[in-house]
């Protein structure tokens, strides 16, 4: 059974990093001539966040740090910064994965906007910290709430687009175990 489970592993984290690499790229379009009044989403977050809640095994702690990685330097962000924040909540939720296939959505949903909510507060703490400049507290906060907002629809797309949905505890994990 380990033999079926690996190149589904793969599959799922080259989806992940394809449509990491989207998200930075389309990010980086000048699609907006003016500053932007509100913030929107942050979809790699909401992405991430996601997969590793439903599917821990096709976000190895590499790769997710290596495409953070990428996105705070593309995007000009303190390098570094968003990245290990983001794999702390990752590791967190990584740790509750167990746990989650027993909760409901909204209790799942709750814990992820927690996180969400820790690592907006953290960014902003630690860049005032360091005396960087940062965006307005305005937009910081929209792009918090829109972010928690977008976890459902990113859920719900992930699991009708690429069957990205939690585990059930009859099943094999990639080495033969069962869950």
């Amino acid at each position: 059974m380990a033999e079926v489970a690996q190149p589904r592993n793969w599959a799922g984290r080259a989806t992940f990093a394809a449509l990491a690499c989207g998200v930075i790229f389309v990010q980086l379009l000048p699609l907006q001539t003016l500053p932007p009044s509100w913030a929107g989403p942050d979809l790699l977050l909401a992405m991430t966040v996601v997969w590793v809640s439903r599917r821990p095994e096709h976000l190895p702690l590499l790769l997710v740090a290596a495409l953070l990685l990428l996105a705070d330097l593309m995007l000009q962000r303190p390098p570094g910064l968003m990245a290990t924040l983001v794999l702390i909540l990752t590791e967190f939720l990584r740790a509750r994965t167990v746990s989650f296939r027993s909760l409901a959505f909204g209790l799942e949903w709750g814990t992820v906007a927690m996180g969400i909510v820790a690592v907006t507060l953290a960014n902003r703490f630690i860049l005032m910290l360091v005396m960087l400049p940062q965006a307005p507290l305005g937009l910081t906060l929209s792009q918090m709430v829109l972010t928690i907002l977008l976890y459902p629809v990113v859920a719900s797309l992930a699991y009708l687009t690429f069957g990205i949905r939690r585990a059930t505890p009859g099943e094999f994990t990639t080495l033969g175990g069962r869950t």
